[in-house]
């Protein structure tokens, strides 16, 4: 929220100090007055369809089994479903909640009222509205960061082509390179995108003053860490809703059927667990063990084989 602070009171100096603070308090402001995205806008910002009949026929009797359990009106939420494989899809602000295609498809009646009420578990506690102020702050520093990334891409892009037009491609190929292309991209783009960074940091020194500048960026490089610890404790908080409304057996067995499908990929590095806005499965299925055990009942060992 500092930084994207420091960015609005940047861009409202090209108008004059009393400019910038006025556009840097009018942002402070306007941030809990900012509604909820509405049902019919859920297709225009996420990746979901309405369910289709047959779709419907499975998911209305299992949310209405969760929403009675959890207490809540089950027509204050719109259901939608996501055309993905995986298991969890989303829940947004303006109580929407997704499934998956591949959920509705795959799960038992139980099992897919575990998935629901997990997503349902994100929405209990007023975690969405805090989720949308938090969307509205970050706004500043999510544009500047998908500038910064879609303009150093298209300039490795450029360099490729170049290098194509004058011939480096082909002697990369003749040594064995494979998608030279993409090398000379990637090659171009990890030096560009420090360089930029770099400027950046020079530019904000003299803008406002160098200790600002350097907490700046540190902050910088730390919120996407920051962020998606905030997501995958999110997360475990959900299956944590789940459980107690009485689907601890049945998330386990979401979860490790999930694991299941994806013990062939290959293990995430560290530094892509830390930016992975999900916990891994093994952890979560250690956390909803320890809360299960904690209500007194037993979950059967995971299947061998």
């Amino acid at each position: 929220m500092v930084i994207s602070g420091l960015l609005v009171y940047g861009a409202g100096t090209l108008g004059g100090p009393s400019t910038a603070l006025g556009l840097t308090l009018t942002w402070l402001l306007v941030g809990p007055l900012i509604p909820p995205p509405t049902p019919d806008m859920a297709p225009l910002i996420f990746r979901v369809r309405r369910p289709r009949p047959e779709e419907q026929a499975a998911l209305i009797p299992a949310w209405h089994n969760v929403a009675q359990l959890a207490r809540v009106h089950a027509g204050d939420y719109s259901l939608w479903v996501q055309d993905t494989r995986d298991v969890n899809a989303l829940s947004a602000p303006g109580r929407i909640v997704a499934v998956t295609g591949w959920a509705i498809a795959a799960l038992g009646p139980r099992e897919l009222e575990a998935v629901l009420a997990h997503e349902l578990g994100h929405h209990l506690g007023g975690g969405q509205r805090a989720h949308m102020l938090a969307y509205w702050y970050g706004l500043p520093v999510a544009l500047i960061r998908t500038g910064y990334r879609k303009i150093t891409w298209l300039f490795a892009v450029f360099v490729a082509q170049a290098a194509h037009i004058v011939g480096f491609v082909a002697l990369l190929r003749l040594f064995g390179v494979r998608k030279a292309m993409d090398v000379i991209c990637f090659a171009v783009l990890t030096p560009t995108r420090a360089l930029v960074f770099v400027a950046a940091v020079i530019g904000a020194a003299t803008m406002f003053a160098i200790p600002a500048a350097v907490i700046a960026a540190a902050a910088l490089l730390a919120e996407p860490f920051a962020k998606q610890a905030q997501r995958r404790w999110s997360e475990i908080r959900a299956d944590a809703v789940a459980v107690d409304l009485g689907y601890g057996q049945q998330t386990h067995t979401v979860l490790d059927l999930w694991l299941r499908r994806v013990s062939t990929r290959r293990e995430p590095g560290p530094l892509a667990r830390l930016l992975d806005s999900h916990p891994p499965i093994e952890t979560r299925l250690r956390a909803v063990r320890a809360r299960v055990e904690t209500s007194g009942c037993v979950i059967p060992p995971p299947r061998s084989g």
